[in-house]
């Protein structure tokens, strides 16, 4: 049956993939506003490191300051971009859904003026069978079979690893390039000049404020 015969069957298909695309939306939306607000926090927790790796720190293959063309060669095509509404101009998240050794979760990486910052992977579920195999996989990886939750991993260049047991576990990556991060807080600033009722100290406020 064509929908020529019925037209307002295609009217419902529309609404229902602009519904749709819209809990999509807003589904990413909200989680790319925390992490934003966690990405500039982890920048600014320099002091507390637990453990060392002699190991470089990428994002898989991925080096920290890689454009979103190399993310889509080496990841293909994204589930999700959100290159609006976010706190700075030149920035943009992808997002993919992953399977890791069989475990699901979603994989977001953030480019500031077109380069890697700030990569993330969240478990879809606070299974311990899980956790314990992921978490496993960091030990293996970086040689360091005391790593637990809530412990972070430094390279020799600085990059981070931290990985947090929360509601969904998640394992963040960190740039340690201090030019990059200027460039951010400088434009953070300025934003913080024009919304004063935002203090730079509460990022999560003003991420959330452009999500």
């Amino acid at each position: 049956m064509r929908t020529a015969d019925w037209p307002c069957l295609s009217i419902f298909r529309s609404k229902k993939r602009k519904l749709y695309y819209l809990e999509k939306e807003d589904f990413y939306h909200s989680l790319n506003a925390l992490n934003v607000a966690s990405a500039f926090s982890f920048n600014k927790e320099t002091s507390h490191v637990d453990f060392s790796t002699a190991k470089p720190i990428r994002f898989y293959r991925l080096e920290f300051g890689a454009s979103v063309k190399d993310a889509k060669k080496l990841f293909g095509k994204p589930n999700f971009i959100q290159h609006k509404n976010l706190p700075l101009k030149s920035q943009q998240t992808l997002f993919y859904k992953f399977s890791i050794k069989g475990i699901k979760s979603i994989i977001q990486m953030h480019f500031y003026e077109d380069e890697l910052f700030f990569a993330q992977i969240q478990l879809r579920s606070h299974n311990n069978q899980l956790k314990d195999i992921f978490l496993n996989l960091f030990k293996i990886k970086h040689a360091l079979h005391n790593l637990d939750w809530n412990q972070t991993v430094k390279d020799e260049s600085g990059n981070r690893i931290i990985l947090k047991d929360d509601v969904t576990p998640k394992v963040s990556f960190v740039s340690h390039n201090q030019a990059l991060w200027n460039n951010i807080n400088h434009e953070l600033n300025h934003l913080v000049e024009k919304n004063n009722n935002y203090s730079i100290y509460n990022t999560p406020q003003i991420a959330l404020r452009w999500s």
